[in-house]
């Protein structure tokens, strides 16, 4: 008995995974897809711009 409620665990476990991948799969299908969208309107991409503050010195001798 013991056999068989492992075997119907892991089925279970498997069912759930491919449920989660498949939900993962499909929320980056939406986002790649806005992406393209965005791209092909001509919309301007967001740039990180750097502090006007320095960011310190540099050692080349590290």
């Amino acid at each position: 008995m013991e056999v068989n409620m492992n075997g119907m665990a892991s089925r279970e476990m498997s069912l759930y995974k491919q449920n989660a991948n498949q939900d993962i799969l499909q929320k980056t299908l939406e986002k790649t897809a806005e992406i393209k969208q965005r791209q092909q309107a001509g919309e301007p991409r967001v740039v990180d711009q750097v502090g006007g503050r320095k960011q310190g010195k540099i050692d080349l001798y590290a």
